[in-house]
């Protein structure tokens, strides 16, 4: 071999090891692929609440609406004695209590009996009823009336001519008509005084149209009503009380006014024992990603992040949604040069009002690169640094939302007699869903509502 051919073999393997350590000191320039666009879940949960509509009356209403109807003459007609009748007349006002889910109904009369030409004096006695009313599936309110007794001051016996009688026995035998007559009286008239459907139609149809709950933040208050639930009609402390609810699904929206949706009919009614009566509101707070690349960029941009001995600049940084994820997307310089992604979770704490992206880590493509190329960054503070700095205090937008949930309801005028008065005790977190260019964040106003007429 000649002595030129013997340098090339000694200096060979020494210019390509040169080579090679000068490649490895040189930056090196990677361009991940981007992960791929996944469809977005297009709506927020929706958790439904109740809007309740108490209808109350006294009993002593309900007496003096009796009393104005109820006629003076009660029963004129044969009794179960042969040849004997009996002609009772009110003597007195009907007196009504409310009770243990009960009515309790006192009527003074007087009796008088006949047979043939003997006629006795008016006998002066109180009858005893009570009465179980109740509400059915077809919006209609009734009564079952029972006789309970009568007044003790009542003679052990009558004497009519040859006949002696006890007025006691007579008096029960002819409580049945009574009863009817009683029944059909309070039935019409707690049934006026409580027109269930056309009252509970108005609030229906009312509250499907979007209502201006705030001119000055232009907020509307937009109710979607599903059903009409109904519990027990209680009467207790002599107060008559039926509470009807509306399940519905309720959110403050900002902005235009929300077109009206088509009218859905008032549903047939749901008798329940009883009813969840708290009240949300929905309501959305938008936390566009710019405005955590606003707080974020300053300091992050331009920003050496050390590894190995090895150091990166981050020259550009960006963020946006994909499905359930945010993506997070850098470009740097330095020992590493190159396009680089990042995924991350939302995460809100109900308890701080800190809004944060967590279990940032990087793309499966970004990784897969990485691995081949430049695996010691996998391994720098970068993914801690991004994911400690992508945070936001939201306790001001709130405070806010709050607030302009509790005025939205403190009064609204449904329709004309018709109000909605509302009290918000708590703000509570909801849903997270992550659109391309924001996250909207669902808060629930809870607390408790009412509607009334007036």
């Amino acid at each position: 071999m000649s002595e030129v051919k013997r340098l090339i073999v000694v200096l060979l393997p020494l210019v390509i090891a040169a080579t090679l350590s000068g490649c490895s000191g040189a930056n090196s320039s990677l361009t991940a692929e981007s992960p791929r666009d996944e469809g977005f879940r297009t709506a927020l949960k929706k958790e439904m609440s109740v809007l309740n509509v108490p209808i109350e009356a006294s009993a002593e209403e309900l007496g003096r609406t009796l009393n104005q109807t109820l006629r003076k003459d009660l029963y004129k007609g044969s009794t179960k004695t042969r040849g004997l009748t009996a002609d009772i007349v009110r003597n007195g006002p009907l007196a009504i209590s409310a009770a243990d889910n009960f009515l309790y109904c006192t009527l003074p009369v007087t009796m008088s009996l006949s047979y043939g030409i003997f006629e006795t004096p008016a006998i002066p006695l109180t009858l005893k009823f009570r009465s179980t009313p109740r509400i059915t599936p077809e919006w209609k309110l009734v009564t079952e009336i029972y006789y309970t007794g009568l007044s003790d001051l009542l003679a052990e016996k009558v004497g009519i001519g040859p006949l002696s009688l006890k007025p006691r026995s007579i008096v029960e035998g002819l409580t049945q008509p009574l009863q009817q007559m009683l029944s059909e009286a309070i039935e019409k008239k707690i049934n006026e005084k409580f027109p269930l459907k056309s009252k509970i139609s108005k609030v229906w149809f009312a509250a499907q149209k979007p209502i201006l709950a705030n001119k000055n933040y232009n907020a509307w208050l937009k109710v979607t009503p599903l059903e009409v639930m109904l519990s027990p009609l209680q009467t207790r402390n002599n107060r008559i009380k039926l509470s009807v609810g509306i399940k519905s699904f309720t959110e403050l929206v900002i902005g235009p006014e929300p077109a009206t949706p088509t009218l859905v009919p008032l549903p047939n009614l749901k008798l329940v024992n009883n009813f969840d009566k708290s009240f949300r509101i929905a309501l959305n707070v938008d936390l566009f990603y710019q405005d955590l690349l606003t707080i974020a960029s300053p300091l992050l941009l331009d920003k050496e992040f050390t590894s190995d001995g090895k150091k990166i600049v981050i020259k550009d940084f960006d963020l946006y949604g994909s499905r359930d994820k945010f993506v997070i997307k850098i470009a740097t310089t330095g020992s590493l040069e190159g396009i680089f992604y990042l995924t991350g979770k939302p995460r809100f704490n109900s308890q701080t009002n800190i809004f944060s992206v967590e279990d940032v880590d990087f793309d499966m493509q970004t990784r897969s690169l990485l691995l081949q190329s430049a695996d010691w960054f996998l391994h720098g503070t970068i993914r801690s640094r991004i994911q400690e700095k992508l945070n936001m205090d939201l306790t001001k937008r709130l405070e806010q939302s709050r607030e302009l949930a509790r005025k939205a309801i403190a009064q609204i005028q449904l329709a004309e007699h018709l109000h909605l008065r509302g009290d918000i005790k708590a703000l509570q977190f909801r849903d997270a869903l992550i659109l391309k260019d924001k996250i909207s964040i669902q808060l629930s106003a809870e607390g408790e509502s009412a509607i009334y007429f007036q």
